[in-house]
């Protein structure tokens, strides 16, 4: 038994292997030929995944042995690109729900709003600002106090997301210009 260019090859039998993103083994039994016309039962077992075994009587196999397969050096990449671009974009993910973490989710839904009213009345004093009146009442208060203290939020909150996005877009970017798998390994959020 041999694998030479992703094609398995036992005596005069020769069978193509679908491309692996990761290391495998193929293992091979002897099967009846209503079974398998080839007379072969191919595996290729990922790590971390259930091994394949016949569906016929096993009695009726032969158990052949097995071989390393080695990963296909894109589809490698591609796979190990793609699971440290989750890794980022959870560390990132994390790191934005921490920053807003001292808010209710209520509250936060209201900030734009409070925003647009917080830049209309910068604009005119004299405009409608029911979310920010209401506010500012319960504060005790000027609706002009809390436009100021909103528009500062908003320019806090903006600067220190902005940096963990763009933190974020940076990996991204490094990801993509990887061209080894120990490239992406060594990108870090």
């Amino acid at each position: 038994m041999k694998i030479e260019n992703n094609v398995l090859t036992v005596g005069e039998v020769s069978i193509p292997l679908g491309l692996v993103a990761s290391a495998a083994k193929v293992r091979v039994w002897r099967v009846p030929a209503a079974y398998r016309e080839s007379g072969l039962f191919v595996a290729v077992d990922l790590a971390g995944q259930p091994s394949e075994v016949p569906a016929c009587s096993l009695a009726a196999t032969e158990y052949l042995g097995e071989l390393e397969y080695d990963a296909d050096d894109s589809l490698q990449l591609n796979a190990s690109k793609a699971a440290k671009l989750m890794e980022i974009n959870a560390l990132c993910d994390d790191a934005l729900s921490e920053l807003a973490s001292t808010y209710p989710s209520g509250e936060m839904q209201s900030w734009s709003q409070q925003a647009k009213e917080a830049d209309l009345y910068a604009a005119d004093p004299t405009v409608a600002t029911p979310m920010l009146s209401a506010i500012a009442d319960a504060r005790g208060m000027t609706v002009a106090e809390m436009a100021e203290r909103v528009a500062a939020n908003v320019i806090a909150y903006s600067s220190a997301s902005g940096a963990l996005i763009g933190r974020r877009l940076a990996a991204e970017d490094a990801l993509s210009l990887a061209a080894t798998p120990e490239q992406v390994a060594e990108v870090t959020w």
